[in-house]
């Protein structure tokens, strides 16, 4: 059973202090292709601890993985966030009454703002999509894997990844593709994701992964 904490927190942007929950521990069943959690209980209980991931100011938006205390409000990064918040235009037409995803894509504009690696806000943008399909939104949920192969990809050519990291990053762009329904695209991502897993005995797990998707891949390519 998940164990709920409400904390307080103040906003380093407006500095409005509110009260935000925090799912501190839960337990899971296993993961789905894409690494999505499954949790025991109904699917609107696993997406609200995935949200509890992501605290969201009530008052101006921002948003962030965590808390807030360890966001200077005095950074440089912070400047003009508010602006850019209150122009965004999912922002401006969801404010009102909050989709559960829509901490996570506050998250990710505040994220480019602040220069976040690119790998990072393509998990915020995984982290989302994992949330749409526990609430039944399909559109949304396509949105927000689109989002995270791109960010991905970029990761891939700009960023140093690595090991795990490196392997983990090139196998979900490839299911993110199948996903998409890109199955060909897919295929050759498993490919490349295979090739690093080889070089780690600890991915084994990863290993076995690749080649059930690389299987159904093919299937729905044919």
């Amino acid at each position: 059973m998940a164990r709920v904490e409400q904390i307080y927190t103040q906003c380093p942007v407006c500095r409005y202090v509110f009260r935000a929950s925090r799912i501190t521990t839960y337990a899971t069943v296993g993961r789905e292709a894409d690494l999505c959690p499954k949790f025991p209980g109904r699917l609107s209980d696993g997406s609200r601890i995935i949200q509890s991931e992501v605290t969201m100011c009530p008052a101006c938006s921002f948003a962030a993985r965590g808390d807030f205390d360890e966001i200077d409000p005095s950074g440089p990064e912070l400047y003009g966030l508010e602006e850019r918040l209150k122009e965004d235009g999912l922002l401006r037409v969801f404010r009102a009454s909050p989709p559960p995803w829509l901490a996570f894509h506050a998250a990710e504009i505040c994220g480019q703002e602040r220069a976040l690696p690119t790998r990072e806000l393509g998990d915020l943008c995984l982290r989302a999509s994992w949330v749409c399909r526990k609430e039944g939104e399909s559109p949304f949920e396509s949105t927000f894997q689109l989002r995270a192969v791109r960010y991905f990809i970029r990761a891939l050519k700009e960023e140093a990844l690595a090991g795990r990291e490196l392997a983990i990053t090139t196998y979900l762009v490839g299911e993110l593709n199948r996903r998409l329904g890109n199955h060909r695209e897919a295929l050759n991502w498993y490919v490349n994701a295979g090739r690093v897993v080889e070089e780690d005995p600890a991915l084994a797990w990863l290993d076995r992964l690749i080649r059930d998707q690389t299987k159904l891949a093919r299937e729905q390519a044919a």
